[in-house]
């Protein structure tokens, strides 16, 4: 019986969260396409699933996309991304970095760009600090009106007995611009 007010309060802080989601995505619908002006402007989000096993041993996953969206009238300079886990002892990334990676972008337009990591210290600062630096390697711009995603990311994590929270934060930078994204 002790768990169900931890329970009740776990409900609440979900139902809190879906609230700030929904006000989110009626903000982002009442925005014009595009911003006509000099302005810059960037919405980036995250669009996930995940899979939580509760037999004890298994892990977990998150399986998602990071995806910028330029707003604004003037086109976005080297964008790049960082994700950022915690806790990172508990969350491995799983996904297809690397120049190698072809998609066809007549099937779906969201995925069609290769990412890797932005230098060989971003690869050190990823095991040491659980953040993922990236950089697409065939887009150096995001022109107006169009859309850039980090997709189909995979995060396993780590099931505990203990109570753990995970968190993935998500930040989008190009042209000394930074926005940051949190699920």
């Amino acid at each position: 019986m002790d768990l169900i007010p931890e329970l009740e309060q776990k409900i609440q802080a979900i139902e809190k969260e879906l609230r700030m989601v929904k006000q989110a995505v009626a903000e982002i619908k009442r925005l014009p396409q595009q911003v006509l002006s000099d302005e810059i402007c960037v919405v980036c989000y995250f669009t996930y699933s995940l899979l939580l096993l509760k037999a004890q041993g298994q892990k977990g996953m998150i399986a998602g996309n990071f995806v910028i969206r330029n707003m604004g009238s003037s086109p976005l300079e080297h964008p790049y991304i960082c994700l950022r886990v915690s806790p990172k002892e508990h969350m491995a990334l799983s996904a297809k970095l690397g120049g190698g990676i072809q998609y066809d972008r007549r099937l779906n337009p969201l995925v069609m760009e290769a990412w890797q990591y932005m230098n060989e210290e971003a690869e050190n600062i990823a095991e040491e600090k659980g953040e993922f630096w990236l950089k697409p390697i065939h887009v150096s711009r995001i022109e107006p009106g169009q859309t850039l995603s980090f997709s189909n990311f995979q995060f396993q994590v780590g099931m505990r007995e203990v109570s753990t929270t995970y968190k993935v934060d998500g930040f989008f930078s190009a042209n000394s611009c930074l926005m940051e994204c949190e699920r």
